[in-house]
């Protein structure tokens, strides 16, 4: 093979793009054959990826990049690929919102198959616990990566609360936590900003030494195909101006949950009592299962969350509502909220545990009583015992927007992400103005048809007149065509010896009656006075009148 006939590269370069782009990529932007690539990575001395390298990086995990060892080659060269590439369909990854996102491969290699294995090498499974509820999934191999410095990352982790510093890597808080255990890079404990922010004394914990990794590479999963920047905020607020963005931005970075002994939202004291009633009237049984919309739709955060969980939901709900009525909204008595003109809700409630039901002595008696009975009566009534009790567990989830919600995890609570929640009622209140809009849209046009229906049928209607009208009038001027016709008979037939007295009066009279009947003339006549020549027939008939 001539030198002509392959492509040549310099060894730093082919390496850069196999770890930017993998071997793969790589075979296809050179039209190289894979596997000649990997002997050629193998002579030349370049690393490659490891099996689970790229599903790691894909899902936000840690991966280290293995450095490119010195040596004497400088530029290598590998051969055109003549053999015909095998087209794989697109492959559907479900995230958590249950949204399908299509990530496209156009070549299929022995790569991709070790990239199609749940497990990664170190017996990492990749349950729905390893991706957070608003997932965004990785856009490719080809995406820009973060680098995770060990002693950088503890600086900031410490600064800002982690999802804050996740936001500005362009990942979830997830990954920034288990990128900090990998690294071994102590995080604040729960509680910890709570007490900064009310001024209290907290210690810090040091970083520890290890003989890991001080660096790892990871991808950045908040970035998209036209956005440029990483920061989802930025990306979920297009829809407002410029100037109405920062400001939310602004309270997204300053929001924080209030200190457990600060003084409550004046909405949030007054609505306790109404939670607090309900419970108390509440009929049903204890460890029975509780859903929102079980028996008579019971009010917000009644039945749904237990006494030991509600003054954390009354600190999370505080902190949201003093920052939506800091940005010009406003709380409701029930709760409910009013960002941007719109009215926006939240749904909470509590995880609950399905245990074994342990029977009760009332129950253990009424199954002695039943059993006593049957064996007396066969219409005896078994007691209805359930099997399992549910009991509330202390997790969280909190709904705002259909489909997506925020759930306390055994990694991270939902305090952390409170900025998250602002935003999410701000891409609420857009929904709901929309489908509003669209509402009144469709309100307004038919309406509108309803009008033009009624306009046409008003004009229907006065053409129906008009016609009636007309065809009267007609039968009108036919009587008096016939009338006249009549006179000129009658005159004609006098014409020998001419006009008596009595015949000359009866002339002027049935000419003056014609003249009454026709409507080019519209006589009034002495007594019948004047004709309404549009009227029906038997409307202008002529009645004797027996008293007058």
């Amino acid at each position: 093979m001539t030198e002509e006939q392959a492509s040549k590269i310099t060894r730093e370069q082919l390496y850069n793009e196999i770890w930017e782009i993998s071997v793969a990529g790589v075979a296809k932007k050179y039209n190289a054959d894979y596997n000649d690539l990997l002997k050629l990575c193998k002579e030349a001395d370049i690393p490659v990826p490891p099996s689970g390298y790229w599903v790691k990086l894909k899902f936000g995990k840690p991966v280290e990049q293995l450095s490119l060892p010195e040596s004497s080659i400088v530029e290598v060269a590998f051969p055109a690929n003549d053999k015909p590439k095998r087209i794989r369909k697109a492959v559907a990854k479900k995230s958590v919102e249950k949204d399908l996102v299509h990530e496209d491969v156009t070549e299929k290699t022995p790569e991709d198959e070790s990239d199609n294995n749940p497990d990664d090498e170190t017996g990492e499974n990749l349950d729905d616990d390893d991706v957070e509820d608003d997932y965004v999934p990785y856009l490719g191999v080809s995406g820009k990566h973060n680098t995770y410095n060990r002693e950088k990352l503890y600086k900031e982790v410490w600064a800002n609360p982690v999802v804050k510093v996740a936001a500005q890597y362009g990942v979830s808080d997830v990954a920034i936590h288990k990128i900090c255990k990998k690294l071994k890079v102590p995080t604040p404990p729960l509680g910890y900003w709570a007490k900064v922010s009310a001024g209290a004394k907290v210690a810090k914990t040091p970083l520890p030494k290890t003989n890991g990794p001080t660096q790892i590479t990871g991808a950045k999963t908040f970035e998209g195909v036209k956005e440029k920047s990483s920061d989802p905020a930025k990306q979920s607020l297009e829809f407002l101006s410029d100037t109405e963005r920062e400001k939310v931005l602004s309270a997204v970075k300053a929001i924080e949950m209030p200190a457990e002994n600060a003084q409550l939202h004046k909405k949030i004291a007054a609505y306790r009592s109404v939670v607090k009633s309900w419970n108390q009237k509440d009929r049903k049984e204890e460890g029975a299962q509780r859903k929102k919309d079980y028996y008579y739709n019971p009010p917000f955060l009644a039945g749904v969350i237990s006494n030991e969980s509600l003054p954390r939901v009354y600190r999370i709900l505080d902190a949201l509502f003093r920052r939506v009525e800091g940005l010009g909204g406003s709380v409701n008595d029930d709760l409910s909220l009013l960002v941007r003109n719109e009215h926006v809700s939240i749904e909470i409630a509590e995880g609950q545990d399905k245990v074994e039901h342990v029977i009760t002595k009332q129950e253990a008696q009424a199954l002695i009583k039943y059993r006593d009975e049957k064996r007396r009566s066969s219409w005896a009534s078994e007691p209805q015992i359930r099997k399992y009790d549910y009991v509330f567990n202390g997790r969280l989830r909190i709904n705002i927007r259909q489909s997506r919600y925020f759930r306390d995890t055994d990694k991270i609570n939902i305090e952390s992400r409170l900025g998250e929640m602002l935003i999410e009622l701000y891409e609420e209140s857009e929904v709901i103005r929309l489908d509003r809009e669209a509402r009144e849209e469709e309100a307004r046009k038919k309406e509108e048809a309803e009008r033009r229906k009624e306009e046409r049928r008003k004009r229907y209607n006065r053409e129906v007149e008009r016609t009636i009208a007309l065809e009267n009038a007609a039968l009108d001027f036919e009587t008096a065509c016939r009338i006249r016709a009549y006179v000129k008979a009658v005159t004609a037939s006098c014409e020998h010896d001419g006009l008596d007295e009595e015949t000359a009066a009866w002339v002027d009279w049935a000419t003056k009656k014609a003249d009454w009947f026709d409507p080019t003339v519209a006589r009034d006549d002495e007594l019948f006075g004047e004709r309404e020549h549009e009227k029906s027939s038997s409307e202008k008939a002529l009645k004797e009148i027996w008293r007058w």
